[in-house]
């Protein structure tokens, strides 16, 4: 289930993704992020506000991260 209209259609912030598949809290995904440790689809992820979709591939200092249960 999403929040708000129009959701789906972006994903959802790259920081709760991270948070909610047990990589880090938010804050410290944030952290990684500006670290440059976050790769989306083999892309450096430049900022929280980035949107993952399902399927995306997301690494974490060169390791998948999988999707959340």
């Amino acid at each position: 289930a999403s929040s708000g209209a129009g959701d789906d259609a972006r994903g959802e912030r790259i920081a709760k993704f991270l948070a909610r598949a047990g990589v880090a809290s938010r804050r410290d995904a944030e952290k990684l992020i500006a670290e440059g440790r976050v790769k989306l689809e083999g892309r450096l992820v430049e900022t929280p506000a980035t949107f993952v979709k399902p399927g995306d591939i997301i690494t974490v200092d060169g390791r998948a991260v999988n999707e959340p249960e």
